[in-house]
């Protein structure tokens, strides 16, 4: 009984069935008394009060029962727009939550994207140079070959292969340790970078083998001039954590492409044997 009189629509329900009923009572009342009066036959007038009343009964039941539907109607109609605005009102909190996950997924990936380069880039690196100088390595010096030829062929010039080797180094590891003699390798492959030009090679095969590539060579002179400043660039001091190394001496073996070979390995071959021969002589032989 609380709960139907604090709802208001239930409380209006009662209010139409109650003014409903005492209509038809009211109205049965007076047909009864009017027939009665006219027609002094009491049952015909019970009887026509009774089917006036069955009739107004059911226009109203008809008449409350269309108030209700219309009722309903309005609070479904209301219901439906709270719901619109509700999922409307979802619609933008997910719309938002999505936007958010697609920039933060999309940073995370670019992110991700951007490791990647980087890790293939360090791996390029470290497949085509040397750990320790970072100069080309063998794998690097053979492409850089293969350019040199196709530049030479097009260009209708030659171009050097030069093999240095530093002599005793075995004793600078002996006397100061394997890190000064890394040392020793670092400074000696930064001062061969800085004696050539920077469109020419330099690798390291290994150990104390270097290996020079130096293109478009115009005349004889220039091998000369070249094995002048190798020579007194490598007998220059170098600091080392131990001490200076006062004089540290190498051997230089050179070999010309085409005249010496056609390929990698056959011009290594000759200038691996002249770097021997300068390294008996302790002369550089300039073919």
């Amino acid at each position: 009984m609380l709960g139907l009189a604090g709802n208001p629509e239930q409380k209006n329900s009662l209010r139409w069935n109650a003014l409903a009923l005492g209509v038809v009572l009211l109205v049965g009342v007076g047909v009864f008394a009017g027939v009665e009066r006219v027609l002094a036959e009491p049952p015909v007038a019970a009887m026509l009060a009774a089917c006036l009343m069955l009739l107004l009964g059911i226009l109203f039941v008809t008449l409350l029962r269309l108030r209700a539907m219309r009722v309903q109607c309005e609070q479904v109609l209301r219901l439906a727009g709270e719901s619109e605005l509700n999922i409307s009102t979802l619609v933008q909190i997910q719309d938002k939550r999505l936007k958010r996950y697609v920039v933060q997924r999309f940073e995370g990936l670019q992110h991700e994207i951007d490791e990647l380069r980087a890790r293939e880039q360090l791996l390029k690196v470290q497949a085509y140079h040397d750990d320790l100088t970072g100069l080309a390595n063998r794998l690097l010096l053979a492409d850089r070959f293969k350019v040199a030829v196709e530049r030479a062929k097009r260009s209708g010039k030659c171009f050097a292969l030069l093999m240095i080797d530093l002599n005793d180094f075995k004793s600078v590891n002996d006397l100061y340790g394997h890190a000064a003699g890394d040392a020793v390798l670092v400074a000696t492959a930064r001062l061969l970078t800085s004696s050539v030009r920077a469109s020419d090679t330099v690798a390291r095969l290994g150990g104390d083998e270097f290996v020079l590539i130096i293109e478009s060579i115009e005349d004889h002179e220039e091998i000369v001039k070249l094995g002048e400043k190798l020579f007194d660039s490598l007998t220059k001091p170098i600091t080392l954590e131990a001490g200076v190394l006062e004089r540290i001496s190498a051997s230089i073996g050179l070999a010309m492409y085409p005249d010496d070979g056609l390929n990698l390995n056959e011009l290594l071959s000759v200038a691996d044997q002249a770097m021997y021969d300068c390294k008996s002589t302790g002369l550089m032989s300039l073919q």
